[in-house]
């Protein structure tokens, strides 16, 4: 069977990660195809690959496979539905501008939604919100991403010492990843940090970077923080630190989570859906709700 993945960007986040893992897992199996988004994606070349099954992974990439009315995909179409399409508005200041664009945008996702064969939901909250904000005629399957901890040698090696840190926030910098959140809540907790000498661990690049480096500093608390950049397989860094803080203000199903899990970890996480799906039964969790700092910063403080 061929099968062309289409993504509209190269970076690795976690879906695309366990994607790839599972890829690996098949050596010289020539039927899986990453195609980019840079005009890679239209219907015709996805005909003439003679693709029987298209897995698309973004939404730019959905919008470009529907184009162009004329020509439509031959083979099956499979669209994930992840947490940035779901929930990035309702974070948006309630402005009327910002409610049109809340509107066009899930009208174009409507749109597009109901020209797919089946809509893959990596959660039930997910699939419940798909029903929700789409119709709930739409053909949801639920499909969770799982991790074998198998698959997490001991054996490696960082520029860090075992559990140096007390906390580590592994992620991009980016808005949806609460770094400023994780910030904001240090420096309501540094006398107490300070004192019991625990320190944070920042890992992972990204748009938001140095804004977050400013913040921390103008906070007077980049003392308290050591920022270690990007870094491949970011994982093994969460055996860094005691704990590991996930300040999210959305996600679909979050892959760091899944490992840290399997690693048994001890996990503080905002209590957003997929993190909140990944961890309700996992004892070493504790959680708050989204973008309380305060909350946060009790969190870190009470952290043995």
């Amino acid at each position: 069977m061929k099968i062309a993945y289409l993504i509209d960007r190269d970076s690795v986040g976690g879906g695309m990660e366990y994607i790839r893992r599972k890829i690996a897992a098949h050596p010289g199996d020539e039927s899986r195809v990453f195609f980019s988004c840079r005009g890679e994606c239209v219907a015709a070349k996805m005909n003439a690959w003679g693709a029987e099954v298209i897995h698309v992974n973004h939404l730019k990439a959905l919008l470009q496979l529907f184009r162009n009315p004329l020509v439509k995909p031959k083979g099956k179409v499979v669209f994930t539905v992840h947490g940035i399409h779901l929930r990035r508005y309702d974070f948006l200041p309630k402005t009327p501008l910002n409610r049109l664009r809340r509107w066009l945008r899930l009208s174009l996702e409507r749109w597009l939604y109901r020209k797919c064969d089946r809509l893959v939901a990596l959660t039930d909250t997910d699939a419940a919100d798909i029903h929700r904000l789409y119709g709930g005629n739409l053909p949801v399957e639920v499909e969770p991403n799982t991790v074998d901890p198998a698959e997490f040698s001991s054996d490696f090696r960082t520029r860090y010492r075992t559990d140096e840190f007390a906390f580590v926030c592994i992620a991009r910098f980016d808005f949806q990843k609460g770094q400023d959140i994780l910030v904001a809540a240090v420096a309501a907790a540094q006398s107490a940090l300070r004192l019991a000498r625990k320190r944070v661990l920042m890992v992972g690049g990204g748009d938001t970077l140095e804004r977050t480096k400013a913040d921390a500093f103008a906070r007077g608390v980049a003392d308290i923080f050591e920022f270690a950049g990007e870094i491949p397989d970011a994982g093994v860094y969460m055996t860094c630190a005691r704990h590991l803080v996930a300040p999210s203000r959305w996600e679909g199903m979050p892959y760091l989570l899944l490992e840290a899990v399997a690693r048994g970890r001890s996990i503080i996480a905002s209590d957003c859906p997929g993190n909140r799906d990944v961890l309700k039964d996992y004892p070493k969790a504790a959680l708050f709700p989204v973008e309380d700092a305060a909350c946060l910063a009790r969190l870190l403080e009470a952290a043995k």
